[in-house]
This record gives C-alpha cells, sequence and structure tokens, in this order.
C-alpha cells in the first residue's frame, strides 16, 4: 500500500478508536491527511477519497481479526 495512503488509513483507524478528547484531535488528523492526499490527486473527489479509505480501513479491520496461520495439530 502507498504509504501516504496509508498514514491516511492509520490516522481513520485512530480516530475511531480514540475516545473523550483524544477523538478530536485524532479527527483533525485524519481530516488533514485526507485534505492532503485530495490535494495531490485532484482528478479524485474528496468524498470519493473518504469513501475508499474508509472501505479499505473495513477491509483492513478484518483482516486484523483473522489469524495468520493455522494452528497445529494436537
Amino acid at each position: 500500500m502507498n504509504r501516504e495512503l496509508e498514514a491516511v488509513l492509520l490516522a481513520l483507524d485512530a480516530w475511531k478508536e480514540a475516545r473523550g478528547p483524544d477523538a478530536e484531535r485524532f479527527e483533525m488528523l485524519f481530516e488533514s491527511r485526507l485534505e492532503d492526499v485530495a490535494e495531490r490527486h485532484p482528478g479524485l473527489s474528496r468524498e470519493t477519497l473518504r469513501s475508499l479509505i474508509e472501505r479499505q480501513h473495513r477491509r483492513w479491520v478484518l483482516a486484523q481479526k483473522k489469524p495468520t496461520a493455522l494452528p497445529p495439530k494436537a
């Protein structure tokens, strides 16, 4: 994955996991990184980019929950 997009994805994850006053700070970080990527890719609308990042985030979260290997047989 592109490092720039990974940074946006991780910022979104931090925002979704944060509680209290940290949530607002992480939201601002996510929005800032999203805006940076949108500026570098003028043909891509901000809404489309946000949608793509959120969809990839869901996939990433599901992948984190799956075991990486089968347990050994007893």
